[in-house]
């Protein structure tokens, strides 16, 4: 079972790996670990870093999970709708296994 320290500040990746792990994504080379997930597909279409969540968690940079999630709906919660805290954490889990949130 994968846990995320809720304590932690986390950073992002510098752009030029992100976008090499995108490719990656991308290609296929990083899928979800579950089996339903590589059956249904369902992480590459929600968890690709490259949707609009995933990205614009990236865009802003370090926090804490709680931090980042304030931050997100403060700045994005009027465009694209905002998350609620779990939901939120599933996406940040996504970004840590990606190797995109250090």
């Amino acid at each position: 079972m994968f846990s995320q320290d809720f304590n932690k500040t986390y950073v992002m990746t510098p752009p030029n790996v992100r976008w090499v792990i995108l490719q990656k994504c991308n290609n296929k080379e990083i899928v979800s670990e579950t089996q339903t997930g590589k059956i249904q597909d369902w992480w590459f279409k929600k968890h690709n870093p490259d949707n609009d969540i995933p990205r614009n968690i990236y865009l802003l940079g370090s926090g804490t999970i709680d931090e980042l999630c304030v931050r997100y709906n403060d700045t994005y919660g009027h465009k694209y709708g905002y998350i609620a805290r779990e939901e939120f954490i599933d996406y940040t889990r996504e970004l840590i296994k990606q190797n995109i949130m250090l």
